[in-house]
């Protein structure tokens, strides 16, 4: 095997610092989104926009559960071996990969019914004049969307791209 013990432990480590400050990023994103639906649930008097604010709310306290047991960086053991520590890194790229692959059961499924029942009401509670803006937030949400998918695939890419050049590399050892 071309890398060392203290290369796989040193990608190990750096790819762990990596994950904790994704989900730091993702912790603070959450509970905005917690903090800005809050407000608005409890300025809004009409029930069905509080609904979606408080559909909102629960997908967010979800998704940080989620994350937090699914997608936190598993402690890098202290005494490992070349084959531990290989099996160790490779294990952390392929759980964080089918992670981000699972993104629509841990992300955006569980926000989609606090969309809807907003973007419902806003659409069927607009004033002609303001339809098209209302529209335009539809569509906003759906490139949104669109992106989230679409950046949690190239990452699930790329993490296959490191498996296998780790794999490549055991198997050429």
């Amino acid at each position: 095997m071309r890398f060392s013990v203290e290369e796989l432990r040193a990608k190990a480590a750096k790819f762990q610092r990596r994950v904790l400050r994704r989900n730091l990023r993702e912790y603070i994103a959450a509970l905005v989104v917690i903090a800005v639906c809050g407000v608005a649930c409890w300025r809004t008097p009409e029930i069905v926009p509080r609904i979606g604010f408080a559909l909102l709310i629960a997908a967010a306290v979800f998704y940080i559960w989620y994350l937090r047991r699914w997608g936190s960086a598993m402690p890098l053991p202290a005494n490992m071996g070349s084959a531990d520590c290989f099996r160790f890194y490779r294990g952390e790229l392929v759980r964080q990969r089918d992670l981000l692959r699972s993104v629509w059961k841990w992300v955006l499924g569980p926000i989609l019914p606090g969309i809807v029942v907003l973007g419902v009401y806003n659409l069927a509670s607009a004033p002609p004049a303001k339809l098209r803006q209302q529209i335009g937030c539809v569509l906003v949400e759906v490139a949104i969307f669109s992106t989230v998918v679409w950046l949690n695939a190239r990452a699930a890419r790329r993490l296959d791209g490191r498996i296998a050049e780790l794999d490549r590399e055991r198997e050429s050892a």
